[in-house]
């Protein structure tokens, strides 16, 4: 690290970190060097061993390009939130953060989200950490009936959720699903799924490719809906957002309270296939799940207003044991 004595009597060095060239300017030359020196140690320290809540913020700039718009903001959410509850722990090199300090953080937090904070932390630091996880019972989610759906469908009849509703009932379809299509997207009595409508991390709605390549798909809808779609013109104008806040205001107002969310009808969607013995692999492809695990914790529920049903057909399928020759039976 060389230092270059300047016109006006100051000793001067430059050098460069990281591509980027910085000067450093005193009238002692041993000062000079010692300063220029002491921040490229900073700055390659800063970069190697960063402070936590900037190992994070440079994680999530770094990803925003390959990420989706809904994760971005909901990273962005934990970093401000971090920033707010553990300013000390964001400030601390990621080098000296131990599994005690990260299970102070996880601590406070529900299971699900426990495990979305871990989803940013350990990529954004390069570690994995040993912690415990909050525990939580899995939190039962219960699809609307038959009678409720129709229900449903006769509150909404002839408003602007008609349309969505009919495609999440029906069709399977997730709200961002629903909000990005146009008639364009249909052929025939079938829908193609190529876009999903979110919102990015400055509160923006914006249409990109789905999440997943399984939710990519061609779904058969009842001939009844598209005529209905086409007769009318559009799908919705509505955003993901509206469409939820819509769908429960107007039950609460009609007493439905506990409402339903307008994701429940994708669960009756599915439930209603299982019931029916439709395999789960045309169910997993109908709605773009991409493994039966996650289908199976979350979707496939017993209907309560199916569960009379397939128990009389179960208890009747042993009755043949008894017909013919009692004594036959142990």
């Amino acid at each position: 690290m060389k230092a270059r004595k300047l016109n006006s009597g100051n000793w001067n060095v430059r050098v460069t970190v990281c591509g980027q060239s910085y000067s450093f300017t005193h009238p002692n030359k041993k000062t000079a060097i010692r300063m220029a020196a002491a921040f490229s140690e900073e700055v390659k320290e800063n970069i190697a061993n960063p402070p936590l809540i900037d190992a994070i913020a440079r994680y999530i700039d770094k990803g925003s390009e390959t990420l989706s718009p809904a994760t971005v903001r909901g990273y962005r959410s934990i970093e401000r939130t971090l920033r707010k509850k553990h300013p000390a722990l964001c400030q601390k090199r990621i080098v000296a953060l131990t599994d005690s300090d990260i299970q102070s953080i996880v601590d406070p937090l529900g299971k699900k989200t426990a495990k979305n904070y871990l989803g940013l932390i350990q990529p954004a630091v390069g570690r994995r950490f040993n912690v415990s996880l909050p525990s939580g019972k899995q939190k039962e989610i219960e699809p609307p009936s038959d009678l409720e759906v129709l229900g449903l469908l006769q509150i909404f009849k002839d408003t602007e959720l008609e349309i969505p509703i009919l495609l999440g009932a029906f069709g399977g379809l997730r709200r961002g699903e629903i909000c990005a299509l146009t008639l364009q997207d249909f052929d025939g009595d079938y829908v193609i799924i190529s876009k999903d409508k979110v919102m990015d991390e400055y509160g923006s709605y914006v249409v990109k490719d789905p999440k997943t390549e399984t939710s990519n798909r061609i779904v058969l809808l009842p001939h009844s809906v598209v005529q209905l779609i086409r007769s009318k013109g559009y799908i919705t104008t509505l955003t993901p957002h509206q469409l939820s806040c819509k769908f429960q205001k107007k039950q609460i107002v009609l007493g439905i309270n506990p409402p339903y969310c307008f994701h429940s009808l994708r669960h009756y969607c599915a439930s209603y296939l299982h019931s029916q013995g439709i395999p789960d692999a045309y169910i997993m492809a109908r709605g773009g799940w991409a493994t039966p695990h996650v289908m199976n914790k979350v979707y496939r529920h017993a209907m309560k207003d199916k569960i009379s049903t397939m128990e009389d057909k179960a208890v009747s399928s042993f009755q043949f044991a008894f017909q013919d020759d009692s004594s036959n039976v142990i």
